[in-house]
């Protein structure tokens, strides 16, 4: 079987230097991915949503300078077309993410492999 794959700008934002080191190990080596880019901090994460194009963004909620819920609202807000993946510890906060706009929660805790998969198969599109 023959796919065609879309290379997609991934954004991730993570203020935790090894979780963010793990996730971009990961990322790098899916075949879907072109680029990625780290971001620490809700300020950073919307300066390079605001300055360049990604097609995914892998989202913490708890980061230094706020939630990651005034990231999700931004984009909501500037009406940007993105994959939304929020990556938290904090699962109270699924239901008030998913109504924001994230196309999918993974708890940290536990959906690393299932986060990797979803990114691994994303935007294949199969040929004849």
């Amino acid at each position: 079987m023959l796919y065609n794959l879309k290379k997609n700008n991934l954004l991730l934002v993570e203020d935790d230097f090894e979780i963010a080191n793990k996730l971009y190990a990961t990322f790098k080596d899916i075949d879907t991915i072109a680029i990625v880019d780290i971001s620490e901090n809700v300020k950073q994460g919307i300066s390079k949503l605001s300055s360049s194009k990604y097609d995914i963004l892998i989202l913490d909620l708890n980061l230094p300078d706020g939630n990651g819920i005034e990231v999700l609202k931004w984009i909501k807000e500037n009406k940007i077309d993105i994959k939304t993946y929020i990556f938290s510890l904090n699962v109270e906060l699924k239901k008030i993410c998913l109504k924001l706009g994230a196309d999918r929660f993974f708890d940290k805790s536990k959906d690393f492999d299932t986060l990797k998969e979803t990114l691994n198969s994303s935007d294949k599109q199969e040929t004849s």
